[in-house]
């Protein structure tokens, strides 16, 4: 059945009476690529971590831990898959969060997000004690990650062995994003171990001597408790979900534990200050400071992305109107990355230049190539679409906050670059580049967990009603597992 046939009978589940005609036919659109999607991991991937689409076979680049399904649990149940849904957590029965392959490294804080975050997310919906159980399994093998003197944990734990892989240096993300998982493991299971290491962590990093009071430098060393002063600044690859936890970790606690109100709000006006810049076309955008702090890079990455959506939510639960005028001037930003490439897809770094720059820049360009920066002085830098969710996560935050349906326009549109272009038989796959269409020779054989975990779920609530899965009772983890807030 095609999208303009499919019938406008909204099912019982649905309990008020914005979901039009049109947005149900979107979401449904979603809920059958999500089928689509899942069905390719089934029959070429089942119980391992990931697929991969154009080859049509699988890897156990995790873990052997089943990530890609285990990251997919709450998107199946939040979309009334329960035939999937039933089948996917009766597989989770038979993991051993305990075991991985020999010699195999276990990622704290990938596993923390996927795999903790995931068995939780489906928990906070769900209520199986099995859930729980598995949950409280992955947070005991990944535990030993923090038996250091700092508090800073490791990057790597040996499940098998139970000991952490010694490390001296770890990026902020990665020992700053595992606090909504731990603390919410620590309450639905009334063990309050698994909180005491997350906050332990996270005041080390805190503690921690800086020159600018609200930005971090993106490593830190795991021995001394030292920053590395040549780490960069910015909210992208190595910090971004720190500086989301800020917020997070407020609204997880209903607002019972200020500082991190207080962190929030100093990291978010530096990152306004230092960060935040325009081009000379009126693009908003986030760059980032070089070790040095004498240079500004003028590229923003698509995982800053997420940041407008996090500006719109502290608008929200902070009452910072001003925040959400530079979310929706972000938000622009990042679409515009999108709308700007032949695919409609966006690059995973794009770069802002001068008119005098463009016309420099161009010139150099081999004959023929669409890989040019464009009049406003915008172009891709990284042209690779690895079907990250990072704009539309902030397309769906700034939706719940405004109301607009410009941003349910926009994800469509995005929805449907996907589709024309990321789509294969047996699932979907990374776009190599974005200014190519020639998906023949385009795609990457890969089908990351994060796909079902976030892009396309944040597609569906981005054409739900606003209570499904409501920014009232829950917080979605960086991985966009809901822990419903506690009251």
């Amino acid at each position: 059945m095609s999208h303009g046939e499919l019938p406008w009978k909204a099912p019982d589940s649905y309990r008020n009476s914005e979901l039009s005609s049109t947005n149900f036919k979107r979401q449904q659109s979603v809920r059958e690529a999500t089928r689509h999607a899942w069905a390719g991991y089934k029959k070429y991937a089942w119980g391992k971590d990931e697929l991969q689409p154009v080859t049509q076979s699988s890897n156990l680049r995790w873990g052997d831990w089943a990530i890609t399904l285990v990251d997919s649990l709450d998107t199946l149940k939040i979309m009334e898959l329960e035939e999937e849904y039933a089948e996917a957590k009766e597989y989770v029965r038979s993991i051993r969060f305990d075991r991985s392959p020999a010699g195999y490294k276990v990622q704290l804080f990938e596993m923390t997000i996927r795999a903790l975050g995931g068995l939780l997310g489906a928990y906070e919906l769900d209520q199986d004690p099995m859930l729980l159980d598995k949950a409280r399994q992955v947070g005991d093998s990944l535990a030993y990650a923090f038996d250091t003197e700092t508090g800073l944990p490791t990057v790597n734990v040996d499940v098998n062995r139970k000991s952490k892989e010694h490390s001296t240096r770890i990026c902020i993300a990665e020992a700053g994003t595992l606090q909504l998982e731990f603390k919410k493991l620590a309450q639905v299971t009334g063990d309050t171990r698994y909180a005491k290491y997350a906050e332990r962590a996270n005041e080390a990093i805190e503690n921690a001597e800086r020159k600018h009071k609200g930005l971090y430098p993106a490593f830190i060393n795991s021995d001394t408790g030292a920053f590395d002063s040549s780490a960069e600044l910015s909210v992208g690859a190595m910090s971004d979900s720190f500086y989301e936890y800020h917020l997070k970790q407020h609204i997880l606690h209903g607002g019972k534990e200020p500082k991190f109100m207080k962190r929030y709000i100093t990291s978010s006006e530096a990152v306004k200050a230092k960060l935040v810049k325009k081009s000379q076309s009126g693009f908003t955008y986030i760059g980032k400071l070089v070790a040095s702090e004498t240079g500004f890079s003028d590229e923003m990455e698509h995982l800053a992305c997420f940041y407008p959506g996090l500006l719109a939510l502290g608008a929200r639960v902070l009452d910072r109107p001003q925040d959400l005028v530079l979310a929706e001037e972000l938000a622009r930003t990042c679409y515009t990355s999108y709308t700007m490439t032949p695919t409609g897809l966006g690059p995973e770094r794009f770069g802002f230049k001068t008119r005098e720059q463009v016309n420099e820049y161009n010139k150099h360009v081999y004959p023929g190539s669409t890989r040019v920066f464009n009049d406003d002085g915008m172009g891709g830098v990284d042209a690779r679409y690895i079907l990250r969710p990072e704009t539309l996560e902030t397309l769906f935050i700034l939706y719940r906050v405004t109301g607009d349906p410009k941003y349910q326009e926009w994800g469509w549109n995005i929805f449907l670059a996907i589709e024309k272009h990321a789509k294969v038989e047996a699932g979907y796959a990374g776009v190599q580049d974005v200014y190519s269409e020639t998906p023949d020779t385009n795609h990457i054989d890969a089908m990351e967990s994060f796909f079902l975990a976030e892009t396309l779920k944040y597609l569906y609530l981005l054409f739900s009603p606003t209570d499904v899965i409501s920014l009232d009772e829950y917080v979605l983890n960086t991985e966009a597992h809901p822990f419903r807030i506690m009251k």
